[in-house]
C-alpha cells in the first residue's frame, strides 16, 4: 500500500501526461462546478473595447490622450487606487506621452502600470524606452506563469526572479484593504507563487467583477467607483487573451480579468481550495487500501473489473460534489491512481502467489492426476496449503502400493536400455490406470508404485472414504487387465511377461510435504501407509490370484467398503512385520476377467 501510494503522488507530479491530466480535471471542475461566490468588492474593471478603438485616433500604441483623460475622470470618481494593464513600450505624440505620464505621477491616488520581465520579448529601444517611461511611476511586472504542457495560467508569481512585484502585488501594496466604506489596512503579499483561486462569478449570471466600458466612466453614478481598485485593460478579441481554467467552449480569458482575479485574492489573503498535501496522502493512503482489500477479496475479474470502475466513478463523483457544495478541490489523478494501483498491484500479488502455489502443487502432484483430481486439488487448495506448499494435516485415506513379480530375474535378463524402455511403458500404462480412478501417483520406488486415493484433499464423510477405498481397488483390478494386453504385446516382442502385486489399506494418516525449496515431496506417515506395503509384501504368501496377471490383498477397512461390489476371498488374520496386531487381509477377485486360478496352476 506504501509502495502503491508513493508511485501514485510521484507519477502524477512527474509523468507530464498524468499531471496535464490532473490539471484538466481541475479545469474542468471550476469550470463548471465553482458554486457562486462574491468576489472582493473594491475591484471594478474598466475596459478599452472593439467600438471604443473605433473612435480613437491611435489604436496600437493606445491614445494617450485618451487615458491621460481617463485617469483624470477615475481620480475625479474617487477610487481608492488605478491599475492601468497596458505596456507602454512604445511612443507616440511626445506631448501626448507626456502628458500621460504628468497625469499618473500627479494624480491624487496611486496609479500603478506594467512592466515586463526580461523574458519577455522586446527590442532593446523598447526597454529602453519602457523605462523611461515608467521613472518614478509605481509599476509591476504583468507577466503570465502559464502551463508548459497547455499554455493555460493557473499560478500566479508574485515577486520576479530579480524580486520585481507583480501588477496585482504592487496594486495591493499602494492600495492596501480598503474597500468602498470599508477601513484602510496593509496588504500582505505572499513571497511564493500561489494557485489562483477562481471565483467564477458571484451569481449564476453576473460576471466576476463589474465591468464598465472605458468611455461611459464618465457617466457613471459615483457610488459605483468610489472607494474601489480601478483595474484598466483590453479586451480586444486575440489581444491579452490567456487559456484559463474559466476558460469554457474554446474562449480565452482577458489578462486585465486574471490580473484582478489575483489581486483579490492578494487582498483577501485567501488561497485556493485545493485539499492541503497531509490530507491528499491520507487519502492515497486510505484509497490505495481499499483497492488492495478489495482484489483481496477474491472476486472473479469479470465482476471485479466493473465493481473497479464504479469506484473509480464514484469518487469522481464525490470530489466534484464536494466541490459544489464549497468544499476543497480534490485533484483525482492521484487518489484514482492509488485505487487502481491497489486493485492492480494486489491482483498482481495474488497471480504470482497463485502461480507459485500451482508450481508447488503441481511440483507435487502433476503428470500423476487426473484432470478432475487437479481441479479439486487447485480448488481446495485453502483448505490444505500454507506458506507455498501442504501443510501437515491428519486425514483419513487409501493407500495403494504395487510391486512387480521376479522383477529381479527381468532385470538379469534384459540389458540396461532395453530394460528401462520396458520399465518406462509399464510405468506410463500403470499411471494412467491411477489416474484415470482418480488416484494421485506419489513416487516410483524402482519397479514399486505408491499411490493415493483421497489425498491431499481431506475427505469429510464416511461415504467419500469409501468411494476412495473402492476407487482404489477397482483401479488395481484395472491394472490386471491392462498387464494382459501388456503381456501378449511384449511377448511378441520377446519381453517377459509379468505379473503384479497390490496392497491396500484404508485408514488415518498425517499427510505433507517434506523436504525444502531444491526437492519436496508429498508424504504420508503414518501405519496406514506401512500396512499397504505390509499387504503387498503378503501377496507373495497367498496362493490365489485376483486375476491371471494380479494379486490384490486389501485391509478389512478397504474390505468393509468395497465388500458389496467386487468379490473376494479371506486370506485370514496375518501378522505383519512391525505390527503388534495381527491385520485381516481380503483377496480381491475380478470376477468379469479371466477364470480365477490357483497360483500353481498360472505357471507360477
Amino acid at each position: 500500500m506504501v509502495g502503491v501510494s508513493a508511485a501514485a503522488l510521484g507519477l502524477t507530479r512527474l509523468v507530464p501526461p498524468l499531471r496535464s491530466a490532473d490539471e484538466s480535471f481541475r479545469d474542468l471542475a471550476i469550470a463548471y462546478f465553482t458554486p457562486p461566490a462574491p468576489q472582493h468588492p473594491g475591484i471594478v474593471l474598466v475596459t478599452l473595447g472593439e467600438d471604443l478603438f473605433a473612435t480613437l485616433a491611435c489604436r496600437s500604441p493606445v491614445d494617450r490622450g485618451f487615458l491621460a483623460d481617463l485617469v483624470g475622470t477615475l481620480e475625479a470618481a474617487g477610487v481608492r487606487a488605478i491599475g492601468l494593464d497596458i505596456l507602454f513600450d512604445q511612443p507616440t505624440l511626445p506631448a501626448l506621452d507626456e502628458r500621460l505620464r504628468q497625469r499618473v505621477q500627479r494624480a491624487k491616488v496611486p496609479v500603478v502600470a506594467i512592466t515586463a520581465l526580461g523574458d519577455t520579448p522586446l527590442t532593446e529601444e523598447q526597454r529602453r524606452y519602457l523605462g523611461r517611461f515608467l521613472d518614478g511611476i509605481p509599476h509591476g511586472h504583468a507577466n503570465l506563469a502559464k502551463d508548459r504542457l497547455d499554455g493555460t495560467v493557473r499560478w500566479h508569481v508574485p515577486r520576479g526572479p530579480d524580486g520585481l512585484p507583480s501588477f496585482p502585488a504592487r496594486l495591493a501594496q499602494v492600495a492596501g484593504t480598503q474597500v468602498a466604506g470599508g477601513a484602510a489596512g496593509v496588504a500582505t503579499v505572499p513571497a511564493e507563487p500561489f494557485r489562483i483561486d477562481w471565483h467564477a462569478r458571484p451569481s449564476p449570471d453576473a460576471p466576476p467583477f463589474p465591468t464598465y466600458p472605458a468611455d461611459m466612466v464618465g457617466m457613471l453614478p459615483r457610488g459605483w467607483l468610489a472607494g474601489r481598485i480601478a483595474v484598466v485593460g483590453t479586451v480586444l478579441v486575440g489581444v491579452d487573451q490567456h487559456r484559463t481554467p474559466l476558460s469554457v467552449a474554446g474562449l480565452s480569458t482577458p489578462g486585465v480579468e486574471i490580473q484582478a482575479h489575483a489581486l483579490a485574492q492578494i487582498l483577501d489573503g485567501r488561497t485556493s481550495r485545493d485539499l492541503s498535501d497531509g490530507w491528499v496522502v491520507a487519502l492515497v493512503l486510505a484509497l490505495s487500501a481499499a483497492g488492495v482489500a478489495l482484489a483481496a477479496a477474491g472476486w472473479p475479474v469479470w465482476l471485479l473489473v466493473p465493481a473497479s470502475l464504479l469506484g473509480l466513478l464514484a469518487l469522481w463523483a464525490a470530489a466534484l460534489a464536494l466541490f459544489a457544495q464549497g468544499g476543497p478541490l480534490v485533484a483525482m489523478m492521484a487518489p484514482s491512481a492509488a485505487w487502481l494501483g491497489g486493485i492492480a498491484a494486489m491482483t498482481a500479488h495474488l497471480s504470482l502467489k497463485e502461480r507459485t502455489d500451482r508450481r508447488s502443487l503441481m511440483q507435487l502432484f502433476a503428470n500423476h492426476v487426473s484432470q478432475p483430481v487437479a481441479e479439486e486439488i487447485w480448488r481446495e487448495r485453502a483448505t490444505f496449503l500454507a506458506g507455498g506448499r501442504p501443510r501437515p494435516q491428519e486425514l483419513t485415506a487409501t493407500v495403494f502400493f504395487s510391486d512387480i513379480e521376479g522383477f529381479t530375474t527381468v532385470c538379469e535378463a534384459l540389458e540396461p536400455e532395453p530394460l528401462i524402455l520396458w520399465l518406462e511403458g509399464y510405468l506410463d500404462a500403470m499411471v494412467r490406470v491411477v489416474a484415470a480412478h482418480d488416484g494421485i501417483v506419489l513416487r516410483f520406488i524402482g519397479d514399486a508404485i505408491l499411490a493415493v486415493f483421497g489425498a491431499p484433499v481431506a475427505r469429510t464423510t464416511q461415504a467419500e472414504i469409501d468411494a476412495d477405498a473402492e476407487r482404489a481397488v477397482r483401479c488395481a483390478i484395472q491394472m490386471g487387465r491392462e498387464l494382459r494386453e501388456l503381456n501378449k504385446r511384449w511377448q511378441a516382442e520377446g519381453l517377459p511377461a509379468i505379473g503384479i502385486r497390490v496392497g491396500i489399506h484404508t485408514g488415518p494418516l498425517v499427510a505433507g510435504s517434506l523436504g525444502g525449496l531444491r526437492h519436496m515431496e508429498y508424504s504420508l506417515l503414518g501405519d496406514t501407509a506401512n500396512t499397504a506395503a505390509r499387504l503387498e509384501a503378503l501377496g507373495k504368501t497367498v496362493g490365489m490370484r485376483s486375476s491371471p496377471h494380479c494379486r490384490i490383498v486389501i485391509g478389512e477397512p478397504t474390505w468393509t467398503a468395497v465388500q458389496d461390489s467386487v468379490a473376494g476371498l479371506p486370506v485370514g488374520e496375518m501378522a505383519l512385520k512391525g505390527k503388534r496386531k495381527a491385520v485381516r487381509a481380503w483377496l480381491v477377485l475380478d470376477r468379469e476377467g479371466e477364470e480365477v486360478r490357483p497360483a500353481a496352476e498360472a505357471g507360477e
